[in-house]
């Protein structure tokens, strides 16, 4: 009796997930954009600041292009001097389309205090960073066909330096690239069709999600697991560097890595980003590059 009893329960649970219902979801036309602010400098490069207005969920306008906050007056303040930043573009070559940003002329110099200001749409947002992070060169870089971190098992890289004394630090992967069409995402753009660059190579640089802190390392010998976002084959080269950041950006830089767990994984807290700048959503910050370390690949993607 109670196999009956278990069977018709079972029949009756696949039922209803056969069952299907049609929702009708009313949107909100009032909805009102916020603005984005992303900008990181570095030093010896000139500033580059992104601008973007949110967009509701079910828009179908998601490009760089179409959520690029035009109009809005962007400038840097370096304790000297104020430079009124240019709307400016770079071609996407893997995603074919324009990705456009305001740009500066002055090259961000180490040591140094920057303040940003940017107006838009009647109100304006500051924020500061100083240029003060140690500049961390990478010792040895070495191949692992796997490794394993919240989200799984993954092929990467090992990165090992010496962390600098006496400080907080805070460490992200940066791995430049020469691509074609052939190498993929490894994860979710497999499915993009290039169809812009003909069999030509383009640069693509894979900024690590993951942040690594010199907590109870101070000074001493650190190890940096990073999977790497592209795939690859025997031979390949890339230009590896280590970043060093801010505490601030790396924060923001983690609470995003913590929100895309919580989507991936139904059993992780929901974290809320931590803006940098007030009154609105963004970063604005600071990177210190290693010196740049060639690797080759020594196999293919396992």
């Amino acid at each position: 009796m109670k196999t009956v009893r278990y069977i018709f329960l079972l029949l009756s649970f696949f039922v209803a997930l056969s069952c299907r219902k049609e929702v009708n979801i009313k949107l909100d036309t009032a909805y009102e954009g916020q603005l984005f602010i992303e900008s990181i400098l570095y030093p010896g490069e000139v500033p580059k600041v992104y601008l973007s207005i949110s967009q509701p969920f079910f828009n179908e306008e998601v490009t760089p292009q179409e959520m690029f906050a035009r109009g809005a007056q962007v400038s840097l303040f370096n304790g000297t001097e104020t430079e009124l930043l240019r709307p400016d573009s770079t071609f996407d070559k893997f995603r074919c389309r324009w990705v456009p940003f305001y740009r500066g002329g002055l090259l961000a110099e180490h040591g140094k205090t920057y303040g940003l200001t940017v107006t838009y749409a009647g109100k304006t947002y500051t924020a500061a960073t100083t240029i003060s992070q140690s500049k961390v060169n990478i010792d040895d870089i070495e191949y692992t066909a796997e490794f394993f971190d919240v989200y799984g098992g993954h092929d990467g890289v090992i990165l090992r330096f010496v962390d600098a004394p006496g400080e907080r630090n805070f460490y992200r992967f940066q791995m430049d690239r020469f691509l074609d069409t052939s190498r993929h995402h490894a994860h979710i753009l497999e499915v993009i069709e290039n169809d812009c660059t003909n069999g030509e190579k383009f640069w693509i640089t894979d900024l690590g999600r993951t942040i690594f802190r010199d907590e109870n390392s101070d000074g001493q010998e650190m190890e940096l697991n990073a999977e790497v976002s592209f795939e690859y084959l025997r031979g390949d080269t890339a230009y590896i560097f280590l970043q060093s950041l801010d505490e601030n950006s790396a924060a923001f830089f983690e609470d995003i890595d913590n929100q895309l767990q919580s989507i991936l994984n139904p059993f992780v807290e929901p974290v809320f980003l931590k803006s940098t700048i007030e009154g609105t959503i963004g970063v604005f910050g600071s990177a210190v590059r290693s010196d740049t370390v060639l690797f080759v690949y020594p196999q293919d993607n396992p």
